[in-house]
């Protein structure tokens, strides 16, 4: 996906241009450093701009890393639009929204990887005024999935007893996992593992047509 690279200022006031973008240099770099990896002086480095005017944009390092995670994160759903995009049937975006996640492991839409993973492990430790945040991103990931299985229910692609949050909940939470191993691991073999099983799930879970 290349929306990363593209910055629309279009209708925005000079004040606004700016935050953005500082959010679009600094939001790769609290995902590939984490909180403490992203110093002051490589946040002012990526953005130009001094701690006086980082600051003045931004009230402190916590509330731009937030923000930064919140830009993030619209990179990745505009992305995952585009992939879905032209999709007709539940399954099949179900089926592109698998392999869009797939493509995190060499092809992130922001560099470092995927934001909720990379930000969760942090949250989890010692930021915890990002857990709801991490959290409620989590769960509208899982909700927009959940809601194409009841699509697909309602169009008769999918068994109707099919639990669709649980499934949902499987879908992300084996992919995410096997993004994490992937990632540090000489191959994708775990990611292409969680895929296959992932469609063959979603086979189990369909009506078939005569």
């Amino acid at each position: 996906c290349k929306i990363y690279r593209l910055v629309y200022f279009c209708g925005m006031t000079k004040a606004e241009r700016t935050r953005q973008q500082i959010l679009h240099a600094t939001a790769p770099l609290f995902n590939q450093r984490g909180y403490d990896g992203a110093t002051l002086q490589a946040l002012c480095e990526a953005t130009g701009l001094t701690k006086g005017a980082l600051y003045g944009n931004f009230g402190n390092k916590e509330e731009l890393a937030r923000e930064a995670f919140r830009h993030a994160m619209g990179i990745v759903r505009t992305c995952m639009a585009e992939e879905l995009r032209g999709k007709q049937s539940a399954k099949d975006k179900l089926v592109a929204l698998v392999g869009f996640f797939a493509k995190y492991v060499y092809n992130p839409p922001v560099p470092g990887g995927c934001p909720l993973l990379n930000t969760s492990i942090e949250a989890d430790d010692y930021l915890v005024d990002m857990k709801a945040e991490v959290a409620a991103a989590i769960d509208s990931t899982i909700a927009f999935m959940a809601r194409l299985i009841d699509e697909g229910k309602k169009a008769g692609e999918f068994l109707p007893g099919t639990r669709s949050r649980e499934y949902a909940t499987l879908f992300f939470c084996a992919v995410e996992g096997a993004l994490m191993v992937s990632r540090v691991s000489p191959t994708d073999e775990a990611m292409k593992t969680v895929v296959r099983l992932c469609k063959r799930l979603l086979e189990d879970i369909s009506i078939q047509k005569l």
